[in-house]
């Protein structure tokens, strides 16, 4: 599925500054419950809440090649966790690389969102005996 992109600059402020956040060595991640994840719901065919993703590269990446590059990679590691199906739904996510991200293979990307969208709480727990019964 499509991801639904953040359009307005007042919301990547908005989770700059009220979200959680967990910097990682290749991206940093921002996450706060949108409020207006009821029209999204409304949207969607299946009635499902959706998760709004912003990407930013800065100019200390490298040049404009560097930066698309950048935010293919992020953009593949989150819709590969998305599609591994523990992803918390109904936020705003902000994703920024940072300067090490233009050396970094899609595996090191991945792993390193993977432990930042944890350290932020959007990637469920797995379930344990005790939480079944």
């Amino acid at each position: 599925m499509k991801n639904t992109p953040i359009k307005e600059n007042h919301l990547y402020q908005k989770a700059y500054a009220k979200g959680k956040s967990a910097p990682g060595k290749y991206v940093a991640v921002y996450a706060l419950p949108d409020r207006q994840n009821h029209r999204y719901v409304k949207a969607d065919p299946c009635h499902r809440p959706v998760n709004r993703l912003g990407l930013t590269t800065g100019k200390k990446i490298g040049g404009a090649v560097v930066r698309s590059r950048a935010r293919r990679l992020m953009r593949e590691a989150y819709r590969l966790i998305e599609d591994e199906g523990k992803l918390l739904h109904g936020n705003l996510v902000v994703i920024a690389a940072r300067a090490k991200i233009a050396d970094a293979s899609m595996q090191d990307v991945k792993k390193d969102l993977n432990w930042c969208l944890k350290r932020v709480g959007l990637i469920e727990k797995p379930k344990t005996k005790d939480d079944i019964q």
